[in-house]
C-alpha cells in the first residue's frame, strides 16, 4: 500500500490535498500536515476546499491561509484526508487518481487507493504514519498540525477510540516539535463572545425526553444572526447535551443558509450513530455520527432515534 502511494506521488506533477465541507480539526490539521511534508520532498501542491469561510479557531496552524475554495484545473493526484464520501468534497471523479485517507467506518472507499483505520482516533494518525513510512522528517510545524487534529478528534483523548497508540503518536509529535500547551490555549481560550452567547440560548433550549435519556436542540438562523455567531461556535454544543449525567444520546440540529438542517448525534451507550446518519445518508462513527435533513423531515427523524432508546 505504501509503495504504492510512494509511487504515485513520484509519477504525479500536480497534488491537491482537501477535505470534507465545513472541515473540523482533524481534517484541517491532516491536510496541512501532508501539505508540509509533501513539499520537504519538493512536490507541486495546493490545499483545496469548498468551503468559504474556514473555522477561525484554527487559524493559529502553519499555512492555513494557503487552503483555497476554488480548484486549479489541471492535476492529476487527489488526496483526500477525513471525509467518507467523495460528494462531501464537492467534486465529481474525473482524469485524476485519488487517495482516499480516513477514519470513518461509513467510507465509501472512492479512491484508487483507501487506507481507512476505523479504529484511530483521528485521521490524523493514519497521515502521521503515511508520513513516517515515506520516510519524510516531521517537522515542528508539520507535528503541530497533527497534534491538533489528534486532540480535536479524539477530545483531549476523552473519546472511546483512544487507546496506546494515539497516545504513542502524541508523545512522537511532541518529540518533533509539538507544544502541547500553546495548542491547548489556542483551541480552548479563544472564545468570542458571540459564542458564549449562542451557549446560553443553547442551554436555554435542551429539551429532555425519555426520562431524561435524550436531550434534544434546534438552533435556528436567527439564533445565530441574533448573536452574530456562526456554524463552527456550535461545533461541540452537542457534547453539552451528552454530559448529563442522565442522558443516552444528544441530538443538536441546526438550520443551514439553505433552511435545511444539520443533525449532530453523540451516544454513551451501545446505539450506533452512524447506523442511523446512514440511513438518512450521513455517516460518522459509533458514538458520533452526523447528517443534513430537510425542516419537514425533522419530527420524524428525532421520533426515529426516539425510539432507539428504551423505556
Amino acid at each position: 500500500m505504501f509503495n504504492k502511494i510512494n509511487n504515485l506521488l513520484k509519477t504525479s506533477n500536480h497534488i491537491i490535498i482537501t477535505s470534507h465541507v465545513n472541515p473540523d480539526g482533524d481534517a484541517l490539521g491532516s491536510m496541512l500536515a501532508l501539505y508540509i511534508a509533501l513539499k520537504k520532498i519538493k512536490k507541486k501542491v495546493t490545499l483545496f476546499n469548498t468551503t468559504k469561510e474556514l473555522p477561525k479557531k484554527f487559524d493559529f496552524l502553519p499555512f492555513y491561509k494557503k487552503i483555497k475554495n476554488k480548484i486549479p484545473e489541471n492535476f492529476d493526484l487527489l488526496i483526500s484526508v477525513d471525509c467518507a464520501d467523495l460528494k462531501r468534497i464537492g467534486l465529481e471523479k474525473k482524469e485524476f487518481k485519488i487517495i482516499n485517507i480516513d477514519h470513518h467506518k461509513t467510507n465509501t472507499n472512492f479512491g484508487e487507493i483507501n487506507i481507512i483505520e476505523e479504529n484511530y482516533a483521528s485521521s490524523s494518525m493514519v497521515v502521521f504514519e503515511i508520513i513516517e513510512k515515506l520516510d519524510i522528517p516531521i517537522s515542528p510545524e508539520c507535528a503541530t498540525c497533527i497534534y491538533t487534529a489528534l486532540v480535536e478528534d479524539s477530545g483531549f483523548f476523552s473519546y472511546e477510540r483512544t487507546n496506546k497508540k494515539s497516545f504513542e503518536i502524541a508523545s512522537k509529535l511532541v518529540s518533533c516539535g509539538a507544544k502541547p500547551y500553546k495548542i491547548s490555549n489556542y483551541l480552548k481560550n479563544r472564545n468570542s463572545l458571540a459564542k458564549l452567547r449562542l451557549t446560553e440560548i443553547y442551554l436555554n433550549k435542551i429539551k429532555l425526553e425519555k426520562y431524561a435519556k435524550i436531550a434534544i436542540v434546534k438552533l435556528d438562523l436567527i439564533d445565530f444572526k441574533k448573536t452574530g455567531a456562526t456554524i463552527y461556535d456550535a461545533d461541540s454544543f452537542v457534547q453539552i447535551g451528552l454530559s448529563l449525567a442522565t442522558v443516552e444520546i444528544s441530538i443538536f440540529l441546526y438550520e443551514l443558509e439553505n433552511h435545511d438542517y444539520k443533525f449532530s448525534i453523540r451516544s454513551k451507550n451501545e446505539i450506533d450513530c452512524s447506523t442511523i446518519a446512514k440511513y438518512f445518508n450521513g455517516g460518522g462513527h459509533k458514538k458520533a455520527a452526523g447528517f443534513t435533513a430537510k425542516r419537514d423531515q425533522i419530527d420524524n427523524i428525532i421520533n426515529f432515534i426516539k425510539n432507539k432508546i428504551k423505556g
